[in-house]
């Protein structure tokens, strides 16, 4: 089982919804992929809960369209929450449905996401974005740290501390 899973979403090609894809490569620069599978999509889509019902705990990062740019919103996913298949939308509580309704499992999860103040057609992100990415790296790094276990071989585990954040 791998500890942790990160799914970053979003349109690398829609301005700050590419922000996950840019914390993804920031991310993966930071933790061992023996202890963090970080995942790059444009979209969530079913076929994910298999890969979500391997891990430990399942973050989702993404760009949010509501708040002020640059502010960071974090939230714990509803292990009870249903699988509606009739949906095209799949969202991050429902590819946890389906690991619990089709693996028997339903991980942890959280929602990291950073809202966006540019969804024009793109690839870089905004100035206010591009200023704030460190923050939102570092919040979701922060989490991943609370989640894996410390040992010898963990380079980037420098403090493990006893419950996760919101």
């Amino acid at each position: 089982m791998q500890p942790v899973l990160i799914i970053a979403y979003g349109n690398a090609l829609r301005s700050d919804d590419g922000v996950a894809w840019h914390a993804a490569e920031l991310l993966r620069q930071r933790f061992s992929s023996a202890d963090v599978d970080i995942l790059t999509v444009h979209q969530l889509v079913p076929e994910l809960a298999e890969r979500a019902s391997h891990a430990g705990h399942v973050i989702f990062i993404d760009a949010a369209a509501h708040g002020s740019p640059g502010e960071i919103f974090c939230a714990k996913i509803d292990q009870n929450s249903t699988w509606a298949p009739a949906s095209h939308r799949v969202t991050p509580d429902q590819i946890i449905a389906l690991c619990r309704h089709a693996y028997g499992v339903a991980p942890k999860a959280t929602v990291v996401s950073i809202a966006g103040g540019c969804f024009n057609h793109g690839e870089k992100l905004s100035k206010d974005i591009q200023a704030e990415l460190p923050k939102f790296v570092g919040t979701v790094a922060s989490l991943v740290q609370q989640l894996i276990p410390c040992n010898s071989n963990n380079r980037n585990a420098i403090v493990c501390h006893s419950e996760a954040a919101n």
